[in-house]
């Protein structure tokens, strides 16, 4: 009797150590920025939905420093067991790679994109002591003083730096570079007029444009957005120009088909999830919910237009 109800109680025992096993799993979204930016923002908002579609707890990992290359590493090399993501930017498929092609993975190789969650456009921000009210009146104004005028960037080969950089040359500006260590002391400069020109995202640039230090000429998504109501594209004036940021998920390469599937699935109808389009607009970022082919011809995409832009203009890594 005593082995009969061992016998019978095996495979509930086994059930429960399963089920047991299967709650203990945690996802660890890797994060390549310092908690309270715009990407840990859109994390933090988006995790929980996406928690609630695969079924498992999911929790923000932070790993910011050296332009995200050490968090993507992590991801490259986790085991391929759908644990492990990586909430990317494009400055860690796209311009990182076009600005520093010596990375310890291979962006194409070593990840699975997953789904494309939202885009980020810049504003093109003048400082209020330039003259110009309109794009093409700024546009005139320096080429009208070659060489005397500049644009600011948070760094060498950083978003804000190749979109100044493609702007000056489809627009022929002849506008001098100059690099700071992140942009707040690119506005400081803006106020001053020191600095004429800054390419920067809604979310960081509303408070200057509310303070009356900066002016938006336009802004740099191919269309109108939601996010910067009132402002034209500058691709009307300067034809081909557009420049904006990307946010997607990536795992590691290897990842079984049937859990790549079933994430981005729940990754797409997380960021569509109607309570968080107003809460990601505040970031700056607009929903876009595609897939991982998406993602991934996205990704190329820009990597191939940056990849051309500072090989032409001999752009080289800081240190």
């Amino acid at each position: 009797m005593t082995t009969r109800r061992l016998v019978l109680a095996a495979p509930a025992l086994l059930l429960s150590t399963a089920a047991r096993a299967q709650s203990q799993r945690t996802v660890r979204l890797v994060v390549p920025f310092p908690a309270g930016g715009a990407t840990d923002g859109l994390a933090r908002l988006w995790a929980p939905a996406f928690s609630q579609r695969i079924g498992l707890p999911v929790v923000v990992d932070n790993r910011p420093g050296a332009a995200g290359v050490p968090a993507a590493d992590v991801v490259a090399k986790a085991a391929p067991d759908g644990l492990t993501l990586l909430l990317a930017t494009s400055s860690i498929a796209s311009t990182g790679p076009a600005v520093n092609p010596a990375l310890p993975y291979d962006v194409e190789r070593d990840f699975l994109p997953l789904s494309l969650l939202a885009v980020s456009p810049s504003l093109v921000l003048v400082s209020t002591t330039v003259p110009a009210q309109t794009l093409e009146e700024f546009i005139a104004w320096a080429r009208a003083r070659r060489g005397q005028v500049n644009y600011g960037s948070s760094g060498v080969g950083t978003g804000p730096h190749l979109a100044g950089a493609l702007f000056d040359r489809l627009a022929d500006t002849g506008m001098v570079h100059v690099p700071y260590r992140g942009t707040g002391p690119v506005y400081a400069e803006l106020r001053r007029g020191d600095v004429h020109a800054l390419m920067d995202v809604p979310s960081t640039a509303a408070p200057h444009l509310q303070g009356g230090t900066v002016r938006a000429l336009a802004v740099t998504s191919p269309a109108p957005t939601p996010l910067a109501p009132g402002l034209r594209p500058a691709r009307e004036a300067v034809p081909g120009f557009e420049a904006e940021t990307w946010f997607g998920v990536y795992g590691p390469a290897g990842l079984p088909a049937a859990t790549a599937a079933q994430y981005t699935t729940a990754a797409s109808e997380a960021i569509r999830d109607p309570a968080l389009t107003a809460r990601l607009a505040d970031l700056g970022a607009e929903v876009r919910g595609a897939d991982g082919p998406a993602l991934a011809a996205v990704a190329r995409a820009e990597r191939e237009k940056w990849t051309r832009l500072v090989r032409d203009l001999g752009i080289k890594p800081e240190g």
